[in-house]
């Protein structure tokens, strides 16, 4: 009877850590998918607004310099999205 006890408490063991794994492997799935979904959006945002900002400058005749500002601060905004706040960076927390 030990044997069948130990053997029996090894497989439910076996059986908790597979699904363990499994759920850990789903939330990772499910947070890729997030990320994914949330960095197309912010693509969508960014070229809307960059066709805004375009249409401006033609209008004013100065396309390419407001063209590559609003770039420049849409990709500027998208990091900040995905990486929050500079300050709260760990690569710079030591320097600052």
């Amino acid at each position: 009877m030990p044997a069948d006890n130990s053997a029996q408490s090894h497989h439910e063991r076996f059986l908790r850590e597979q699904h363990e794994k499994q759920l850990t492997n789903t939330a990772i799935s499910a947070n890729a998918a997030a990320a994914e979904l949330i960095a197309e959006k912010i693509a969508a945002k960014l070229a809307e607004q960059n066709d805004i900002i375009y249409r401006i400058g033609q209008r004013q005749g100065r396309t390419s310099f407001i063209a590559y500002l609003s770039l420049l601060i849409a990709a500027t905004a998208a990091v900040g999205q995905l990486l929050g706040p500079v300050w709260e960076w760990p690569v710079l927390r030591g320097m600052l």
